[in-house]
């Protein structure tokens, strides 16, 4: 496929996905030029070429295409110079990009180790469910010990490692309260207020208006054994969505 030419970026994915909606979320903070183009995730040889482990989201820009999450926030951060989404201080970004580390290898990672027995019709056996458990026991800890939002993340303004949090703790959210009835965010006593704050954002009211339906739609066709029966994380209780797997 041929690059864009015409200077708009084209985030290629789909709304299920967090990091699909973690990188759509940055580019709606970022007021970037943009456009969503729907697709999957595939194996397929002119797939791998554009994402060479064949998963989304891909971000198409002038000078060629890429994947990985991480590394499109950190090209929107290279090349939309204002908002700035990491601090200005170089310390103070390194622990922004450890949060993001943390988060999505020791949280998001042994979360989605569950996805068969939670989102689709599989299993999870007692070792998964054991092994995930003990680093998600880490995890929270250590996300404890090096974070007190003031009144984000790392202070007055918004981060990448807020979009990245948000998007991840929300679906881990989802596995733990199904899995362990255990909530992660009950467990971040020192964030408290935080979840309120993302979810009240423009981007993730844009963000999550396409996620919700699409969820829906994703765990009926993969017959899930999770249904819907909770707000995201932040939002309240009347804006809830009964279904039925």
């Amino acid at each position: 496929m041929n690059t864009v030419a015409d200077g708009r970026l084209r985030l290629h994915g789909y709304p299920v996905s967090n990091y699909f909606n973690i990188a759509r979320a940055a580019l709606l903070e970022k007021q970037a030029n943009f456009e969503v183009v729907s697709l999957r995730a595939s194996r397929d040889e002119q797939f791998l070429q554009l994402s060479p482990m064949g998963k989304i989201p891909m971000l198409e820009t002038p000078h060629g295409w890429l994947a990985e999450t991480v590394a499109i926030l950190e090209y929107l951060e290279d090349t939309i110079e204002s908002p700035a989404l990491y601090p200005q201080d170089a310390f103070q970004r390194a622990r922004a990009r450890q949060v993001i580390n943390i988060v999505q290898m020791y949280v998001e990672v042994p979360a989605r180790s569950l996805f068969p027995g939670v989102f689709s019709n599989g299993t999870n056996s007692v070792s998964a469910i054991n092994t995930a458990r003990e680093m998600l026991d880490r995890s929270t800890a250590a996300l404890n010990r090096i974070v007190q939002p003031a009144p984000f993340l790392f202070g007055a303004t918004l981060s990448h490692a807020d979009l990245f949090a948000y998007y991840c703790l929300d679906i881990a959210e989802r596995v733990t309260q199904f899995v362990y009835d255990r909530s992660i965010l009950g467990e971040l006593p020192t964030w408290a207020g935080w979840p309120e704050r993302i979810a009240s954002r423009d981007s993730t009211r844009t963000v999550l208006g396409d996620f919700d339906p699409a969820f829906a739609a994703y765990l009926v066709d993969h017959q899930a054994a999770y249904s819907v029966d909770r707000a995201p994380l932040g939002q309240p209780a009347s804006q809830r969505v009964e279904l039925n797997s």
